[in-house]
C-alpha cells in the first residue's frame, strides 16, 4: 500500500512538472518576440499651473500625457506629443507584457525547482 501511495505522489508531481513546463513554453512567444518596446507607462498627468485666473484654480486641472519610467531609482517623465501617443502606448504595452512574463518566468522556475526537489525526495524513499 505504501509503495502504491508513493507511485501516486510521484505521478502527481510529474504531472505538476509537466504543467509548469507547458506554461513556461507559453511564455516563450512574449519573451522571444522581436517587437520593439519602450520602458515605462503612458498616462494622463493632471496638474495645476498656479495662475490665479486659470480654470485650474477652480478645480479643473490641466491634463498632459506623459511617459513615466524609473531610472537609477528616480521617476522620469517626458511629455508625449499627440502624434506619438498611440505608438508609445503600444510600445510601452509590449514592455509591460514582457516584464509580466519575466516575473512569471521567475515564479515558474522556483515552482519547478520545488517540484523537482520533491520528486527527488520521493524517489529516494523507494527501496
Amino acid at each position: 500500500m505504501q509503495r502504491k501511495d508513493a507511485r501516486e505522489r510521484l505521478s502527481r508531481l510529474r504531472k505538476s512538472l509537466t504543467e509548469l513546463v507547458s506554461e513556461l513554453r507559453g511564455l516563450t512567444h512574449v519573451l522571444a518576440a522581436r517587437q520593439p518596446m519602450v520602458k515605462g507607462t503612458v498616462y494622463g498627468l493632471e496638474r495645476k499651473c498656479g495662475k490665479p485666473n486659470c480654470r485650474c484654480a477652480t478645480g479643473e486641472a490641466h491634463v498632459s500625457t506623459v511617459l513615466s519610467w524609473s531610472e537609477r531609482g528616480r521617476t522620469r517623465l517626458v511629455s508625449v506629443p499627440d502624434k506619438r501617443l498611440n505608438e508609445l502606448r503600444r510600445l510601452s504595452g509590449h514592455y509591460q507584457r514582457f516584464r509580466k512574463a519575466r516575473a512569471r518566468l521567475v515564479q515558474l522556475h522556483k515552482s519547478m525547482l520545488d517540484v523537482v526537489n520533491r520528486i527527488e525526495e520521493e524517489r529516494r524513499r523507494e527501496p
